[in-house]
């Protein structure tokens, strides 16, 4: 990887390279244990500083991550319906956090659950809740299905489709990428490769190369 620019709208370039990454697309980015998944959406999300290159957002970028690792989000010993109050705005009232917490398929008796005791599927469906009250336009996901089950799973798929903005993201899931990602981005031999499809027609495409 020898740069990365302008994400939203813009490109993700090396030297072999440059990709329009558009309002609207759903990018998986795969590649095999240890291929830089992982460092490449820190850098993009400011987690951690790139060895080398350089990424730029577009002004009107208002990015949302979901990391693999979410324990720092939950550190404090406070309730479901306490923790999702804390991203809400003038705008929502106890009975749209209520509203948000159902919706994310909790029950009306979780709600009083301490959030240090969720599983780490319940806490990626908070954090997902959480981006869900704030005005993002991109959403940047490390292996969001982890320790989720078929329903939630189904869920987030739901959510998904109606969010309008541009997504990036980790899975090894391969039927929930082969459900949402609209352009595949393969990190290969330390370079980025782009495929103008699903993932389906990615497959396809790798085996007749």
């Amino acid at each position: 990887l020898k740069g990365i620019r302008k994400v939203f709208p813009g490109c993700i370039a090396n030297d072999a390279i440059d990709l329009e990454v558009q309002p609207g697309q759903i990018h998986a980015l795969l590649g095999e244990n240890g291929a830089g998944k992982t460092t490449l959406l820190k850098c993009l999300v400011n987690d951690i500083e790139p060895t080398a290159g350089s990424y730029k957002w577009a002004e009107n970028a208002a990015i949302g991550y979901i990391p693999q690792d979410n324990a720092k989000y939950f550190a404090e010993d406070i309730t479901m319906f306490e923790w999702m109050s804390q991203w809400r705005s003038p705008k929502h009232d106890d009975l749209q956090i209520k509203g948000m917490l159902g919706r994310l398929l909790f029950t009306s008796d979780d709600f009083n659950k301490r959030v240090q005791v969720c599983s780490g599927g319940e806490k990626n469906r908070l954090l997902f809740g959480k981006l869900m009250l704030q005005d993002i336009n991109v959403l940047v996901m490390d292996e969001p299905t982890n320790h989720m089950d078929m329903e939630s799973i189904e869920a987030l798929n739901n959510a998904l489709y109606k969010f309008d903005g541009t997504v990036i993201f980790v899975s090894h899931d391969r039927e929930f990428v082969s459900s949402l990602a609209t352009q595949i981005i393969e990190i290969k031999d330390k370079k980025l490769n782009h495929f103008d499809g699903n993932y389906e027609e990615f497959l396809a495409h790798k085996e007749n190369a």
